[in-house]
């Protein structure tokens, strides 16, 4: 079960970008500088409770229509693999997450602040367990992604993670 807890939490800090709703806004006002491959700057990332992953990297791919497909992979702090994926549209929506061994309904939800910035909320089986903001700095070379929630365990977890553009 802790595997299970575990796996599903670095899943959603590697998928974690993403929710104050503002209806009526397109992925078309999100910046194109948000497309591509990710690389998680580990060293600069805060993970609370730790520890983090040994790696992360992320690719974001526009895939038309206002529909964005996000792809994760990461090795965990103990080697364990993740790999997760899910396509959105930034409207606030629920949208399925799907993440290897996954044994839970897992979905996210998102909504654009402006270009550069995008709030989330994520859920796991129908509740909320967590939110946060994914800004990419205006230059399109780093992102900022801070999640605040609750573990499988009911602890109180954040996270501040630095990515830079590969």
């Amino acid at each position: 079960m802790l595997r299970k807890a575990v796996a599903a939490v670095v899943a959603f800090a590697v998928v974690g970008s993403m929710v104050p709703k503002v209806l009526g806004q397109s992925s078309a006002m999100i910046d194109k500088s948000y497309a591509g491959t990710w690389k998680a700057n580990i060293a600069k990332s805060k993970y609370e409770p730790g520890p983090g992953p040994k790696e992360s990297t992320r690719t974001h791919e526009d895939r038309g229509n206002g529909f964005w497909l996000i792809t994760t992979d990461a090795v965990g702090p103990q080697g364990q693999k993740a790999h997760g994926a899910y396509v959105y549209k930034p409207d606030g929506k629920q949208y399925p997450v799907a993440g290897l061994n996954q044994t839970v309904v897992a979905t996210i939800a998102l909504t654009i602040v402006d270009p550069y910035t995008v709030t989330f909320n994520q859920y796991v089986d129908g509740k909320q367990v967590a939110s946060g903001k994914r800004t990419v700095s205006k230059d399109g070379k780093t992102m900022m992604i801070e999640t605040k929630g609750t573990n499988a365990q009911g602890q109180a977890t954040s996270s501040s993670v630095l990515w830079e553009k590969q």
